[in-house]
């Protein structure tokens, strides 16, 4: 019998508070332990309680609290890899809840040596599951735009969220993990991952079974990735950034249109709008405002976990 992979779980997480000291016990109580608990802490406002209690579990060797001053979620999770030594690592988001078998689930999952990455379930409001599939999910350069998180079946293809997945470190690191330049709460990283994933020749496993519940909407929003457009009619400029960004990495002229039609519903073409049609313009303007940008860093080329910059982060420079 093969001996199950160490399973390190890496949290990101910004201004959370209270939500991640939850989120931490579950991960501390689980019936098969992970190897470590990497939380990369890139706070500006930690209440004194919740800080104490992030200080005293880091002393006891339960969690590796890392502090990061940049709130950048891409780099965040490249630091977190390079700071585990687990097997397999898994990225959370700093809201959820999970079972008491969840690091088990991943240990399933991986138990199979031909399995390099998995992608979890996430289920959210009254948790539904979805059991029926577009067909346009299993198209290699969009399908992923078609896939729900909350699916109840198993499958392969090149579809990833962020807050639940497991790569086993040495291929994470071979791919050269999230790219840095997608900006703070890094809109589309995940899809540029999994993009760079597949062209690499792997796909990714969907697993229903692992599966956890993300805390997202009313009465979760102290923090996390997208407390810049709370209270906003506006969609942040990084949103924009990463909408470009992947576009311009990633996009074919079968995924092209498709890519379009959601960036220009974000931009301001959507029904929201049309009751106040003077803001569309506006709308348009900050998204266009974001290309410029874009382009540059696409010229720059991908900011990898092997650049400088990563391993600079890692020596906490």
């Amino acid at each position: 019998m093969s001996q199950q992979p160490s399973i390190s779980c890496i949290i990101p997480t910004f201004n959370r508070r209270h939500v991640l000291v939850g989120t931490i016990e579950m991960l501390l109580d689980q019936s098969s332990a992970a190897k470590e608990i990497v939380v990369v802490d890139q706070s500006t406002d930690i209440p004194p309680e919740v800080s104490s209690r992030l200080q005293s579990w880091h002393e006891q060797g339960r969690i590796k609290w890392v502090r990061q001053p940049e709130p950048n979620a891409s780099m965040a999770r490249n630091r977190g890899a390079l700071e585990s030594t687990g097997d397999v690592i898994v990225f959370l988001d700093d809201d959820i809840r999970v079972s008491r078998d969840f690091v088990a689930s991943y240990q399933r999952a991986f138990a199979d040596p031909e399995v390099r990455a998995v992608a979890g379930q996430v289920l959210e409001g009254g948790c539904e599951t979805v059991g029926t599939r577009d067909p346009r999910a299993d198209d290699p350069d969009y399908g992923w735009m078609f896939c729900k998180r909350n699916f109840d079946k198993p499958f392969t293809g090149a579809f990833l969220m962020a807050g639940n997945m497991g790569v086993r470190r040495t291929d994470f690191m071979a791919v050269g993990g999230m790219d840095e330049h997608y900006m703070k709460g890094a809109f589309r990283e995940e899809a540029d991952f999994a993009m760079r994933w597949r062209k690499s020749g792997k796909m990714i496993h969907f697993r229903p079974d692992v599966s956890l519940i993300h805390l997202a909407g009313p009465g979760i929003q102290d923090g996390g990735a997208r407390h810049w457009t709370y209270r906003t009619p506006w969609t942040a400029m990084h949103h924009y950034f990463g909408s470009w960004y992947f576009l311009l990495n990633h996009a074919t002229w079968r995924s092209l249109p498709y890519l379009l039609a959601v960036d220009m519903r974000s931009a301001g073409l959507n029904k929201r709008n049309l009751r106040k049609p003077w803001m569309i313009p506006l709308h348009l303007s900050r998204w266009l405002w974001a290309l410029p940008g874009a382009l540059r860093a696409r010229i720059e080329g991908p900011r990898l976990i092997g650049t400088a910059h990563a391993a600079k982060g890692k020596n906490g420079g």
